[in-house]
């Protein structure tokens, strides 16, 4: 039993833990993601995984979505194949128009239709593949994935772009796909609305920063896949449409009074929809340096607001929310909360971008954040939790989520950064 324990960790990286607790909970993140694993069935020839093994909670057993995908960037260090095998979950069942589904797996594509119109998922696939290829350097996959990746681009350029003015909008089902789900100051029109109540969001009347970003991130991941490919013409066109994104992005919606990038109306491009103020200062805008969209100048200004204690910068990392926001909530009592909480996947986009950019002392800082809000957890009550309260220890959450494996990539991004 042992030796096969050590088998499955064989091929992680090595570390100089500091700690027996960071040894402790390296561990814990690669056994978290491979608990969640199961093999073949249903309607696909991969394996796949779920949210979580708790038994209580059905939705956490509802198949593969691309956000919990993120999992793959720290799970294909103990599993390349299997990493790669789940993405291929998606290609094997991704539509003849390009879709990707919200949700893949043993059921099939499940589209969650409204309004007449399919529902996806927040567009990380071909960066998951990308950062999956660089630990695995397997070419047969980079091509299967490249070519699954550029039909999935085009089909959110007519899809999610419904007014063809280069910004992108979240789908009708917004509430789902652009991972928000409740207690959100922008997409919810009040304060008392819940999924039960009219209108779930107004996602898709918005041109959407964080999904505009996520497109650029996508596009610029494909055109390092294609110049791997040795697809030249490819990689340029990627680029290319990448670049003109980022020029709208930033001609459109960065506010220079008060130094942030919202989302904004799509219909007349202001910052302000059916009376509502849409500029609330959300994590969103730091994905600029993850998607490398913003200019130099711009990004140091958004360093100001996000190494500022009283907004940003606490206790236990980036909140969703800026604190001094009348909605911010710092405690986590449920599932799914936007207003405060720390989502460890959305903090490590915030962590890859500070490197991006060159602020490694950030990086390192917001890294350790991280760290010890998971350890000071496992210690209390041996779980990982789906979302981290920014201030305090008490907390109640969806246990044991997939997607907090990430923080293996954490401490192996950490040493990397050390060494």
């Amino acid at each position: 039993y042992v030796e096969e324990n050590e088998k499955r960790f064989a091929s992680v990286p090595r570390l100089n833990f500091r700690t027996e607790e960071e040894r402790q909970v390296y561990l814990s993140a690669f056994n978290l993601a491979r608990g969640c694993m199961l093999p073949p069935e249903g309607e696909t020839k991969f394996n796949y995984y779920v949210f979580s093994r708790n038994p209580i909670w059905g939705w956490g057993h509802g198949h593969q979505v691309l956000h919990e995908s993120l999992t793959m960037l720290a799970y294909a260090h103990m599993d390349a194949k299997s990493a790669m095998d789940s993405q291929r979950v998606f290609i094997e069942q991704q539509g003849e128009d390009g879709l990707i589904a919200y949700r893949h797996g043993p059921r099939g594509a499940q589209t969650y239709p409204h309004e007449g119109k399919p529902t996806t998922s927040a567009p990380f696939f071909s960066w998951i593949n990308w950062e999956i290829y660089q630990i695995a350097k397997d070419r047969e996959f980079l091509a299967e994935a490249y070519e699954a990746g550029d039909k999935y681009v085009e089909w959110l350029k007519i899809n999610r772009d419904v007014d063809q003015d280069g910004l992108y909008e979240w789908g009708p089902y917004g509430i789902i796909e652009n991972v928000r789900d409740w207690f959100n100051a922008v997409f919810q029109v009040t304060e008392e609305r819940r999924l039960d109540k009219g209108e779930l969001d107004i996602s898709d009347k918005l041109e959407c920063l964080d999904l505009s970003l996520m497109v650029v991130k996508e596009m610029r991941s494909l055109a390092a896949m294609a110049d791997e490919l040795g697809k030249s013409d490819a990689a340029e066109r990627h680029r290319a449409d990448a670049e003109r994104l980022t020029t709208l992005i930033n001609d459109t919606m960065w506010d220079e009074e008060s130094e942030f990038y919202y989302h904004v109306d799509r219909d007349d491009h202001t910052f302000v929809h059916k009376g509502k103020d849409l500029k609330r200062r959300e994590i969103i805008a730091f994905l600029t340096l993850w998607a490398e969209a913003a200019p130099k100048d711009r990004a140091e200004k958004l360093m100001k607001t996000l190494l500022d204690p009283d907004v940003f910068w606490r206790k236990n990392g980036v909140p969703t929310l800026a604190a001094d926001d009348p909605w911010y909530g710092a405690f986590v009592e449920q599932c799914c909360k936007w207003n405060g909480p720390v989502w460890l996947l959305w903090d490590y986009m915030v962590f890859q971008g500070l490197l991006l950019y060159g602020y490694k002392d950030a990086a390192r800082e917001l890294g350790e954040k991280m760290l010890r809000v998971v350890t000071t957890q496992l210690a209390k009550n041996h779980n990982f939790w789906e979302s981290f309260s920014p201030d305090y220890d008490a907390q109640d959450s969806p246990p044991n989520y997939v997607w907090d494996a990430i923080i293996a990539r954490v401490l192996i991004d950490l040493y990397r950064l050390d060494r």
